[in-house]
């Protein structure tokens, strides 16, 4: 008798361990949330974080090739949408993001002249390598339960940390809030896709495998990062 979960069981069980996952409630986001921020710790975590914010869209352009699915594309439509900001460059991610930048008194040149860490390098390489080197499965799982999926929880201390600790306004810190509604939507399309190719054990098992390898270079950014703020 096969133990193979169906589909839906399968992404509900893996959502769940997602949202448990020590990545997605690291101590770097309770702190950020929870202790006194100076603008110097909030610039900090900002650079760094916008090193991610810039190549996100080209792991989705890794992946869309990979996907067997002809309607690929258009499933796909309203997440390439969103990230390039509704056919305007203005409301792009990346442009939110540098708003919060700017809002933040980060001049221009700061953007292109940060010290990268080094578990930031190793996030973004390890994603490039996941999304153009694995198979399909094992860049869906890392780019859609590791990443959209995830993301509305982490972002939700992201943002309790800013109101307490700045004055910026919605508008400022637009690009967290919008990511908290859209990735949930985002996640919806990526289910959809999944819940197509995930039948058998080792479909499943490769697809958590990619998601549980991003999450596992998120903790890695985090620590980095809480050692870049924190001190430790």
């Amino acid at each position: 008798m096969s133990t193979t979960m169906d589909a839906q069981t399968f992404i509900h069980s893996l959502e769940e361990e997602i949202l448990h996952h020590e990545a997605v409630h690291h101590p770097f986001l309770k702190r950020f949330a929870s202790e006194k921020l100076t603008v110097e710790q909030i610039q900090t975590f900002g650079l760094q974080h916008y090193q991610l914010v810039k190549v996100f869209v080209n792991y989705m352009t890794n992946l869309l090739p990979k996907i067997p699915d002809k309607d690929a594309a258009d499933l796909f439509r309203t997440v390439f949408d969103d990230e390039f900001g509704q056919h305007t460059i203005f409301r792009s991610h990346p442009a939110l993001y540098r708003n919060f930048l700017k809002a933040l008194g980060l001049p221009d040149e700061a953007w292109g002249r940060v010290k990268i860490l080094p578990e930031t390098s190793r996030f973004i390489e390890g994603h490039k390598e996941m999304t153009r080197g694995k198979d399909f499965l094992f860049a869906l799982g890392a780019i859609g339960p590791g990443h959209e999926f995830s993301i509305p929880t982490m972002f939700a201390y992201l943002i309790e940390g800013l109101k307490k600790n700045t004055s910026l306004t919605d508008e400022d810190v637009e690009y967290f809030s919008l990511h908290i509604v859209e990735d949930v939507e985002h996640a919806v399309v990526f289910n959809k896709l999944i819940s197509r190719h995930v039948e058998t054990e080792e479909g499943q098992k490769r697809l958590r495998d990619g998601a549980l390898q991003s999450l596992a270079y998120r903790k890695t950014f985090w620590d980095g990062l809480q050692r870049a703020v924190f001190g430790a």
